[in-house]
């Protein structure tokens, strides 16, 4: 079982939400969660829906699902989706060790395009994703600025992983411009 339905016709990002405020990471602690926002692309009940994900890291706490604007319910549709996709612990626990990995190593995840590959590669993985070769490498002064890979799935559907120097962006390549830029919340 892959991670796949948290991102047909969607979008996820995930950042270090401790980042530029000079708080240490210290996700040994219990109180700890990953943050994942993630939007889709598609309206459900009539609208492009935005959530927040908190999954914990190290608790036995519950996941938690909360609306990123405060005056609308969940749809059921995505509570179930996102709770079917983190049930199995093993999965949910490989996930996020490799997202905690990345992001205690943030600084230097775009130091090259050969470790940028390495992250995005080790990612697809929890997606069942396969590399078409395909890329976009952002460059300003000749320092990389933002790294994206492209995708397909066993049905041919295609997707792409994007590092920033703020976040991971991975989703159905939906066309919507919008995606390969940085997202801002």
């Amino acid at each position: 079982m892959s991670l796949t339905n948290l991102i047909r016709d969607q979008i996820i990002i995930i950042d270090d939400h401790k980042r530029g405020n000079r708080e240490s990471k210290h996700f040994d602690n219990t109180q700890n969660d990953v943050h994942i926002d993630k939007e889709t692309n598609y309206p459900i009940d009539g609208k492009r829906q935005k959530i927040k994900i908190r999954i914990p890291i190290n608790s036995e706490r519950p996941i938690k699902i909360e609306s990123n604007r405060k005056s609308i319910s969940i749809p059921r549709k995505l509570k179930k989706e996102i709770t079917e996709a983190f049930e199995n612990k093993d999965i949910r626990q490989r996930f996020i060790g490799d997202v905690l990995e990345t992001l205690a190593n943030f600084d230097s995840i775009l130091s090259s395009e050969e470790k940028a590959q390495s992250v995005l590669s080790r990612l697809s993985k929890h997606f069942d994703l396969n590399w078409d070769n395909e890329t976009i490498s952002k460059y300003k002064d000749e320092i990389l600025q933002a790294y994206t890979q492209f995708y397909i799935d066993k049905s041919g559907r295609k997707y792409f992983l994007k590092l920033d120097r703020e976040q991971i962006v991975i989703g159905e390549n939906s066309g919507y411009p919008r995606q390969f830029k940085t997202y801002n919340p």
